[in-house]
């Protein structure tokens, strides 16, 4: 075969493991280079999530895409976030926790003069009766809310606050009014009616599909335990 010498060395060089051509690729290797032909099919490739829901009323127009109720869900978590971050500011003031500071707010405003059933503020709270039972005897060791027989269950019982729970509810007020203020400092009459009535909605969706996960959840340990 007449080649030149000069040509089969230079593919040599070329072809060998040190040649330059394998020294380009160590070195663009090295600092974070891939091959073409590798970023066009990376490039090229597109992954879609499938969507979030099924109901035509919460996708985009055309039902393809569900960014808007994505973003709902994100600005959910950080609606519950800040509500969490000044309650847990108000009760600091007054040394309760968050729970605490709920209970004695519902307290305030509907144990009128003979006080307010377990189970109604359980309801107002959207938590479990026991979990009410617990927190209100830890309040009523700190001399802020009284219990007393219902006369109308001889089981239950009616909570209220006593003066000193008065007291401590009376001292928040201002600054329960400023926060509250600047939280919803944007809302008009009608679209807070408006937010109440969607949210009310909301939480009764919300209770029946906790119920679903916890039964699916309880059906699930079943199965695996058998």
């Amino acid at each position: 075969m007449n080649t030149p010498s000069g040509e089969i060395k230079s593919r040599s060089t070329r072809n060998r493991p040190g040649g330059s051509e394998a020294v380009a690729r160590k070195h663009a290797a090295a600092i974070g280079h891939k091959p073409k032909s590798k970023i066009a099919k990376v490039a090229g490739r597109v992954f879609r999530l499938p969507l979030s829901a099924t109901r035509v009323e919460l996708l985009d127009d055309g039902g393809t895409t569900d960014h808007r109720f994505r973003q709902l869900l994100y600005d959910f978590s950080a609606l519950a976030a800040t509500l969490e971050m000044a309650r847990a500011h108000l009760a600091s003031i007054v040394g309760l926790t968050s729970p605490q500071y709920n209970i004695a707010m519902v307290l305030a405003n509907y144990q009128n003069a003979g006080g307010i059933r377990v189970s109604d503020v359980a309801k107002r709270l959207d938590v479990s009766t026991a979990f009410i039972t617990s927190e209100a005897g830890n309040l009523e060791q700190a001399g802020l809310v009284s219990k007393r027989p219902n006369p109308g269950d001889g089981r239950g019982v009616l909570l209220r606050l006593t003066p000193k729970g008065e007291a401590l509810v009376r001292r928040v007020g201002p600054e329960r009014q400023q926060v509250n203020d600047q939280l919803f400092n944007s809302l008009t009459t009608k679209e807070f009616r408006d937010l109440s009535k969607t949210l009310a909605t909301l939480l009764n969706d919300f209770a029946y599909t906790v119920g679903l996960l916890k039964n699916g959840m309880m059906e699930q340990r079943k199965q695996f335990r058998a």
